[in-house]
């Protein structure tokens, strides 16, 4: 899971694609990049990443290099190559004069790096990220054509017939035309929006949320489809295309976790969809005959939930775990180590308002249970009669292999345990999970991708399992020095 935006049409489009990223900090904290071109000056590319938080990583000397009509921005949350600098993005391929970023897996990636690889005639380099492979098949299918929408979207064609995954791109071509594409399944998010600059002129934007683009105040917002592409030109001429689609699969996860609350996908907002789950699950504990004295979110991306659920139930929705604002997202760390360790110093509970409580604490989702266990450990010491751990997102037993990093089952909570099981491991009273039908319900979509919840998924998965051995591996190498 990662951060995407592209700005075309004005000179600032590096201050755009640096607040833009600002926006998507959520969907990737290793590192952040932007690419710039500027069509007048030699060699016009301009590249600037580095690791950390996107405020750290831009100076205000960085942008002095940045120029350019013209910009693709990322931010890296690391799923294939762990947290390498080396493979922090975009990249850039000089020869055929393209940078691309990447939101997604590709879960045959292993597979196709070694046959090409292996294949002399490819004359593919041994390659350590998905992304770039992207950028590799998208260059070898121009073959040397120009950069007309009409070429990118034939070499498209054959990239979106060799990869099987997931895969929102934003590219910048040499003279500063940008240009985005979504999977045949439409698994990560896409969008694309304009707005009218001070001289008159459309400045054109893609970006992986919608509230990365109202923010930048551009209007006229639309998702790109599964399998289309979306190209603007310099002058600001936009091509569309669907070059193939096999279905409508977003992932339920946007809207239970990832993405921001202000944001919107399939004409139903974060915000719509989240108040829908609380109010399923109060049916839900309604059902099952549970009382308690009060309703606890996690923070953050719980409390819409827990707030809906306490208002249907009557109960006070109380804020007693109390988050350090300057921890990073939990969930989205690299390894086990630094994801407890975060949790450590993330929550913090109000004991005094806890002791003697029969609490229901409401939580977006239950993947490993770290912070679960951390939870629950602070509330029972807090002296809370009883506790409930509710989960806003039905059971996750089945690995991702679509860019949220849960590649192996083996580190899923709720895998192969009943909801007993996983209640005795917690150790909490009871836990209750979110149906799936009121999933799709809240959601309010014609299809998702629910794989991690029903280990049926929208590609082949064939590749799934040399992608889990290999990204275990990734976790437990060394980290390679950094060239950046």
């Amino acid at each position: 899971m990662c951060g995407l935006i592209a700005v075309s049409g004005t000179v600032s489009s590096a201050y755009e694609a640096f607040f833009g990223l600002m926006n998507l900090q959520h969907r990737g904290q290793d590192g952040g990049g932007i690419l710039t071109v500027d069509s007048k000056r030699p060699h016009g590319f301009q590249l600037v990443k580095g690791s950390g938080l996107v405020d750290n990583v831009f100076s205000e000397r960085a942008f002095k290099n940045l120029r350019g009509e013209a910009a693709i921005g990322h931010c890296r949350y690391a799923t294939i190559g762990r947290n390498d600098p080396n493979l922090l993005q975009p990249f850039l391929d000089y020869h055929a004069g393209l940078g691309l970023a990447h939101n997604g897996n590709i879960v045959n990636f292993y597979q196709l790096r070694e046959k090409l690889f292996m294949d002399k005639e490819s004359k593919m380099p041994w390659l350590e990220s998905d992304s770039e492979l992207i950028l590799r098949l998208l260059s070898r299918g121009l073959n040397n054509r120009t950069l007309s929408a009409e070429n990118i979207f034939d070499a498209l064609g054959t990239v979106m017939n060799t990869l099987v995954g997931s895969y929102s791109c934003v590219c910048l071509t040499e003279h500063g035309d940008i240009f985005g594409f979504r999977d045949p399944n439409g698994i990560r998010p896409l969008v694309l929006g304009s707005k009218i600059g001070e001289d008159g002129e459309t400045i054109h934007a893609i970006a992986s949320e919608t509230v990365v683009l109202s923010f930048l105040e551009y209007t006229n917002l639309s998702e790109i489809e599964p399998g289309e592409a979306v190209f603007v030109d310099s002058k600001g001429n936009v091509t569309r295309k669907v070059i193939r689609r096999d279905s409508y699969s977003p992932c339920m996860f946007e809207w239970v976790y990832f993405a921001r609350v202000e944001s919107e996908f399939g004409d139903n907002s974060v915000y719509n969809a989240r108040f829908n789950l609380g109010l399923l699950l109060a049916k839900e504990i309604r059902k099952q005959g549970i009382e308690a004295d009060v309703v606890i979110p996690v923070p953050e991306t719980s409390r819409i939930a827990a707030t809906a659920l306490a208002e249907a139930l009557n109960l006070p929705c109380r804020e007693l775990l109390i988050k350090n604002r300057y921890v990073q997202r939990t969930f989205i760390l690299d390894d086990q180590q630094s994801r407890q360790e975060a949790i450590r110093r993330k929550l913090y509970p109000i004991a005094a308002e806890l002791k003697g409580k029969r609490c229901l604490i409401v939580d977006d989702s239950i993947v490993r249970g770290n912070t679960a266990k951390q939870i629950v450990r602070l509330v029972r010491q807090s002296g809370a009669s009883e506790v409930t751990l509710v989960s806003s997102c039905p059971p996750i037993a089945n690995p991702c292999y679509y860019g949220i990093d849960f590649p192996s089952s083996g580190e899923l909570i709720a895998s192969n345990r009943t909801n007993d099981e996983i209640a005795q491991s917690l150790g909490v009273d009871r836990v209750v999970f979110q149906t799936m039908e009121g999933l799709k319900e809240a959601l309010g979509q014609k299809s998702l991708c629910t794989g991690c919840l029903t280990g049926k998924y929208p590609t082949d998965v064939e590749s799934g399992k040399q992608f889990e051995m290999q990204r275990t591996r990734d976790r437990e190498a060394p980290l390679k020095k950094s060239s950046c």
